[in-house]
């Protein structure tokens, strides 16, 4: 029987508590690799999963995979994938997922490491890394999201959409009771995201925040919130780069 993904996403924050030595091919709280901590959540709960790495977990155990833009393709419990494509360093995808080899899918990407969603809001992602296991708050370099197959874990109510922020614009003023939401600027490659005078990317007056910078979303909208950052108030960046906690 599958296990319910929150008993799942607990037995992993073990390992993550355990923080145990890196070394590939464990999953117990001394020793441990990024696909071991997997193989551990659910050993704890009376499941196997037989692997020969996060490339065949990626391609055999899991299903409705979906690129991650941004926080809102991201559910808990979720497994998540860090790829590298064909000439990038480290690239090291084995010769039987190549093409003339035994499992030769057409799919040539090396998903080198695996984490799983701990929290949506906030963003925690959890892994087991060198030297030990750590807990993400931004996206990053991760790629890919995804459910582990219904024979491993019963998603339930976490399998749907999370729910995102308000659209109304938060209160400002200490005599009301409605929240004010922030944001962390992210981006995949590192580089400053631009934050615009209008919401089109055609727009050419802009300024430029670094990725790990904080800012108030007044209002939220699915390509673009309208934010605050310290005097530019009503100023406009697209959601994908936006990591709501």
């Amino acid at each position: 029987m599958a296990v319910a993904v929150n008993k799942f996403v607990n037995s992993c924050q073990e390992i993550v508590d355990a923080k145990p030595q890196y070394q590939k091919g464990c999953s117990n709280k001394k020793m441990c690799d990024c696909i071991g901590m997997i193989k551990y959540g659910l050993k704890q709960n009376g499941l196997v999963l037989k692997t020969t790495g996060t490339n065949y977990t990626f391609r055999n155990q899991v299903e409705n995979i979906r690129r991650i833009t941004g926080i809102t393709d991201l559910r808990i419990g979720d497994v998540v994938f860090k790829a590298l494509d064909p000439g990038a360093s480290n690239y090291r995808l084995p010769e039987k997922y190549k093409q003339g080899g035994s499992e030769y899918n057409g799919d040539l990407k090396d998903y080198n490491h695996i984490g799983v969603v701990k929290s949506v809001h906030p963003l925690q992602i959890i892994h087991m890394t060198g030297p030990t296991a750590k807990t993400d708050t931004a996206i990053g370099k991760w790629k890919y999201a995804a459910q582990m197959k219904a024979r491993y874990i019963d998603y339930g109510a976490a399998a749907q959409t999370p729910s995102k922020p308000t659209t109304d614009v938060p209160a400002t003023d200490s005599t009301t009771a409605q929240t004010i939401i922030t944001a962390t600027v992210e981006a995949d490659n590192g580089k400053p995201v631009k934050l615009r005078e209008k919401p089109s990317t055609r727009c050419k007056n802009y300024d430029e925040l670094p990725v790990g910078t904080v800012v108030t979303v007044l209002v939220y909208k699915d390509d673009w919130c309208t934010v605050t950052y310290r005097n530019r108030k009503g100023w406009y960046m697209m959601t994908k780069f936006l990591s709501f906690g």
